[in-house]
């Protein structure tokens, strides 16, 4: 199965945490277990009271968050920033068999980070219950975020039906596709670099050209072999009724881009 088709047919499986802080039970249950950038959050918290003894909470409070690493070399920083902020209740006697439900709902910035391989990392649904005189229950949950599914469906066109070799590299921002074997002895790899504005998705290619002759070979010293194209895509292009790549509309467009600048390489 294509990672596209594995994205999307895993967004339907759920994802419901519960626990146990300052004799509380809090449940987390959002509606999916994945989200692409841009998404709609949606998410459902049902709080019970402590068996043994009866707690007033100030504010019920919940939160996107959203968070990541900084390293200077030596040490590492946790950053940890509140996207969305929803205060659901106030004043409320968590008693023992009392149970509380809320609706929590954000969006995703539409070219958000992704999540993090870290559980703690990347975003999270944070429930905030702050009680007086108390260790403040806080729990977070994690959620994944991968990229948009018109990002997912040109790489799946590049590696499915153009035969491009998605290959892992901490070299470039972006993704980079190595060729097939008809392209290697003028192409060493491309890099794709995407932002999604409204509803068109915008995407880089990053050449980078074989060197041919010693003229070349002194190009890549200077960085001169890599050549930059951008091609827009709107939703239309890119995705049927069904969310599925229109292949044929997709390497079309890259086919051409493609063939244009190794055509001018060869000149």
């Amino acid at each position: 199965f294509s990672l596209f088709f594995f994205y999307t047919t895993n967004m339907i499986n759920l994802l419901k945490k519960t626990f146990n802080i300052s004799g509380c039970e809090i449940a987390i249950d959002p509606d999916r277990s994945i989200y692409h950038q841009g998404d709609n959050i949606k998410c459902k918290i049902s709080i019970n009271g402590s068996r043994d003894y009866e707690q007033t909470a100030d504010k019920i409070t919940l939160i996107l968050e959203e968070s990541w690493q900084t390293s200077n070399g030596e040490h590492t920083t946790t950053h940890r920033k509140d996207r969305v902020i929803s205060v659901v209740d106030s004043n409320v006697e968590l008693k023992s068999g009392s149970t509380f439900n809320y609706e929590f709902e954000a969006q995703l910035p539409s070219n958000c980070r992704l999540s993090d391989s870290s559980d703690s990392l990347g975003w999270c649904l944070v429930v905030k219950i702050d009680v007086p005189r108390a260790k403040d229950p806080v729990e977070r949950l994690s959620i994944e975020v991968i990229p948009h599914r018109e990002f997912l469906a040109i790489q799946h066109t590049l590696e499915n039906t153009l035969k491009f070799e998605k290959k892992n590299t901490f070299f470039t921002s972006g993704e980079r596709f190595m060729p097939p074997a008809a392209l290697k002895s003028e192409l060493d790899c491309i890099d794709l670099h995407f932002y999604q504005d409204g509803i068109n998705t915008n995407c880089e290619l990053v050449f980078d050209l074989q060197e041919k002759s010693i003229a070349d070979y002194f190009k890549t010293i200077v960085r001169l072999d890599k050549v930059k194209r951008e091609i827009s895509f709107s939703q239309s292009e890119l995705l049927d009724e069904n969310l599925k790549p229109k292949d044929h509309i997709i390497a079309k467009k890259l086919s051409n881009e493609i063939k244009q600048v190794l055509t001018n390489n060869e000149n």
